[in-house]
């Protein structure tokens, strides 16, 4: 009769503690680079997130990661009306020219990227209290396409085609 009922109890106690509200946000999870459409001048708007906590590093981070996947990777969530492919199709393209990309992703990136505004994470939405921060951040960005294709044309990063 004992063990009967030390195992309900342990069965109601298990039940009761997993229906508890989930209080914090899985930060292992990672949100994609979205294009959110096409500029009349080729520019392309995103979505680029970042998890960093001081806003200006933030918005530099989240420039960076945008401006690799248009260059290496292509946007392929979105809106499908913006170019997926990337720019430099060459396989290993920041390998092969490592140097050129380190000093490039130093401050010559910033031409190329403008802030637009900021855009809480998607699950940081769907939280009802106010004590739970988001682990990332959007931040819409227009990301100049045609300026960073002429740019690597003319540094011979990219063959004209």
């Amino acid at each position: 009769m004992k063990k009967k009922l030390l195992y309900i109890s342990f069965v109601a106690v298990v039940i009761i503690s997993s229906c508890a509200e989930q209080k914090q946000l899985n930060s292992s999870y990672t949100y994609k680079t979205e294009c959110l459409g096409v500029e009349f001048d080729g520019a392309q708007k995103v979505v680029a997130y970042s998890g960093n906590r001081n806003r200006e590093d933030a918005i530099e981070e989240a420039k960076k990661v945008a401006i690799r996947e248009v260059l290496f990777n292509g946007l392929r969530e979105g809106k499908p009306d913006c170019d997926v492919k990337p720019i430099l199709n060459e396989a290993n393209a920041y390998t092969n020219h490592e140097e050129y990309f380190i000093r490039f992703f130093n401050s010559e990136y910033k031409k190329y990227a403008l802030y637009i505004e900021e855009r809480a994470g998607q699950k940081a939405k769907q939280q009802q209290k106010v004590k739970d921060v988001a682990q990332s951040t959007g931040y819409v960005l227009k990301i100049n396409r045609p300026g960073l294709k002429n740019k690597m044309i003319a540094d011979g990063i990219l063959i004209n085609q």
